[in-house]
């Protein structure tokens, strides 16, 4: 059996470094769970263009004679977006006397049944790989779906809880703020709107029916755009409360149509609408209902969740994801600090997330 290091020990050279970068990248990037929702954008430098063809119209008429003919009927447009990748960094500090008590049972999790076999410093590379590849991946869902340049706490006047530092979200504005600004923009037409995030206290926040749940999926599916019901990446993505109670209202229900409600994926049985598959993502249900909060005002004042049932109906070109490299994390430092006991893994990446068609989306709160 392995003994417990000493995180002196923990030098990864230049080599070690580069593997540990590129299996966080995999990790991260090539996850199904990421891919299923993302495309990445890669080569991408701060201020790079995106530009979106808007062309429409129509094209020809019978001609009639030696005169060209000229409709007016084309009408080519591009717009332009722009990436502005932002670079996110961050230091694992691993104290020795936290190690001391908790490593066995920590290493045991991540290298399961070889940890009798494994040496001092592989055991505790396993560990540390697995820490920094676990935060840097919960970073990066927390930042394309809930960043926000302007959030501050409940006590400032924003909407994150006040034991959390605004900071964790106002690097980029990410999916949420993108379309909830072009929904007030009018940009997002196709919006389905939760009465149940209305209520009046948490309590009554969180009693979302079944039935409610089924109507927000299909309401979700009914107002999108044709073009987008016909994509064969489409899926809608839905906070955990509704995918639950979605899931047994198809239990108790027989939905006109039989095999729409459930698709068949890699041999793998999912929750469908329409044959649209329709996912969650408890990381990012857990992170709304934990991190933001929105006061009443009053006296005593009564705090409530933030839309805490959300849904989107998009594809994967629809909310991509930029960064220079997905082969890579930008740079991994690893060092320990003697007189502290401590060993520190400092870590950066660049990233950035854009609605490029927010007319194209739909969704609901």
């Amino acid at each position: 059996m392995a003994q417990i290091p000493n995180i002196g020990e923990l030098t990864i050279n230049p080599e070690e470094v580069r593997d540990l970068t590129q299996m966080i990248a995999q990790f991260v990037y090539q996850d199904p769970n990421y891919t299923k929702f993302h495309t990445t954008a890669t080569g991408i430098n701060r201020k790079t263009q995106i530009l979106l063809d808007s062309t429409s119209g129509l094209a020809g008429w019978k001609a009639t004679g030696c005169a060209a003919i000229a409709s007016g009927g084309m009408n080519i447009k591009l717009a332009e977006k722009y990436w502005d990748l932002v670079t996110i960094e961050d230091s694992l500090e691993i104290c020795q006397s936290d190690l001391d008590q908790n490593f066995k049972a920590l290493v045991k999790k991540y290298a399961k049944d070889k940890f009798g076999d494994l040496a001092d410093q592989e055991a505790i590379n396993i560990y540390v790989t697995a820490k920094v590849a676990q935060f840097i991946k919960e970073a990066h869902e927390r930042l394309i779906w809930l960043g926000d340049k302007d959030a501050s706490n409940v006590e400032d006047g924003g909407k994150v809880v006040d034991t959390i530092d605004p900071k964790f979200f106002t690097p980029l504005d990410g999916i949420w703020r993108q379309v909830m600004d072009s929904v007030t923009a009018g940009t997002t037409t196709s919006f389905t709107n939760i009465a149940r995030n209305e209520q009046a206290t948490k309590a009554l926040q969180e009693a979302l029916t079944d039935n409610e749940a089924f109507a927000i999926v299909k309401g979700l599916y009914d107002k999108a755009d044709n073009a987008l019901k016909l994509d064969p990446t489409a899926y809608i993505r839905v906070t955990a409360g509704i995918y639950n109670g979605y899931k047994n209202y198809l239990s108790a229900n027989t939905l006109s149509g039989g095999g729409l409600s459930e698709i068949t994926v890699n041999g793998i049985k999912q929750v469908a609408y329409m044959g649209i598959p329709v996912e969650t993502s408890l990381f990012e249900s857990k992170a709304i209902m934990d991190y933001f909060e929105v006061s009443d005002g009053g006296s005593p004042e009564v705090k409530t969740y933030d839309f805490p049932h959300r849904g989107i109906m998009a594809t994967p070109d629809l909310l991509p994801v930029a960064t220079l490299n997905e082969e890579d994390i930008s740079s991994i430092e690893a060092f320990y600090v003697q007189k502290d006991r401590k060993s520190i893994i400092r870590f950066d990446f660049d990233m950035d997330t854009v609605v490029v068609r927010p007319d194209k989306v739909s969704v609901a709160y």
